[in-house]
């Protein structure tokens, strides 16, 4: 008689520790769904890092030939066809005054660019090289450094570290901001 209520006393004990155990993962789970994260897509200009954020990415070219514009800003290429529809082409290495390490026309065909879009804009963003999609936690994302001149801190619109490396996040509601309307 004494064996059986051992047993289930050790029975007791096992089940408390399961669910204690159960209760621990849960809440575990529940804690990594708390932590925000953004998707940012990591582009190269010149020797520096750039992302935008993938919401705002509809998709990725290489190799585009370039019709240009008479009349428009020095940093809108032209246009390209995108399967019918016709998409700005901005040189974000012209708009962030940056320079470009590929050393060649922006208009190659060779180029990458990245189409982005807004609510009324849509447009193609010539990159010198595509780099990875990660996630970053809502939280590193600083705002932009205070040493930036004023018109480049408006083109950005924070800063993240990744792998030690500082990357700035381009400043979409502001690149495509339609010309005339800046602020």
């Amino acid at each position: 008689m004494e064996r059986l209520d051992e047993r289930a006393g050790v029975d007791e004990q096992v089940r408390r520790i399961l669910r204690e155990r159960a209760e621990s993962l849960a809440q575990a789970e529940s804690e990594e769904h708390a932590v925000e994260t953004r998707g940012l897509l990591l582009f190269r200009l010149g020797e520096e890092t750039y992302a935008v954020g993938v919401e705002s990415v509809r998709e990725i070219v290489n190799g585009f030939s370039v019709t240009r514009i008479p009349c428009v800003p020095a940093h809108v290429l032209g246009v390209i066809n995108v399967r019918g529809e016709i998409v700005s082409v901005i040189d974000l290495a012209a708009v962030l005054n940056v320079g470009s390490s590929a050393g060649r026309s922006r208009e190659e065909e060779e180029g990458s660019g990245i189409i982005v879009r807004s609510e009324d804009v849509t447009a193609m963003l010539v990159v010198d090289e595509i780099g990875d999609i990660i996630d970053v936690p809502m939280a590193s994302v600083e705002p932009p450094l205070s040493a930036l001149d004023r018109a480049h801190a408006e083109m950005v619109s924070g800063t993240v570290y990744q792998n030690g490396q500082l990357v700035a996040i381009v400043n979409l509601a502001r690149i495509l901001q339609p010309i005339g309307e800046a602020a």
